[in-house]
């Protein structure tokens, strides 16, 4: 093993790495700079952006209404079902029972045939 003399120390500037660094200094402030064009470009961008959003929140807004009135749809539809067993396995007079089946059936069908009214509301239409 060699040794070697030290012929001078310096001192050494210990900084540990996470705590706060020192600040550089900027030369020059960053300058940003459009054109009228450019700025007529981002707005019509910005406003081409918001209106979409826009018309997705209104669309799934309608999702949602007509997805409430169809199961509310669907539960009334399941109780005059509900109805039809009853009345079919009670016994009534062949009259009574005819009359009883052509409600239920009217009610079903102006039920089913009202879900065309959903749309109504969006000015579309059914489809």
């Amino acid at each position: 093993m060699t040794t070697r003399a030290v012929k001078s120390v310096s001192a050494f500037d210990f900084r540990a790495d996470f705590g706060p660094q020192p600040e550089k200094v900027a030369t020059a402030p960053a300058r940003v700079s459009f054109t009228g064009e450019e700025i007529a470009g981002l707005i019509a961008q910005v406003r081409a952006e918001t209106l979409a959003e826009v018309a997705k929140l209104r669309t799934e807004s309608e999702s949602e209404r007509l997805a409430a009135v169809t199961a509310e749809l669907a539960h009334a539809l399941d109780e005059i079902a509900e109805v039809m067993r009853l009345i079919s396995s009670t016994q009534y007079h062949a009259t009574t029972e005819a009359r009883l089946r052509s409600l239920i059936d009217g009610a079903a069908a102006r039920i089913a045939g009202g879900q065309g009214d959903l749309f109504a509301e969006t000015g579309r239409g059914p489809q």
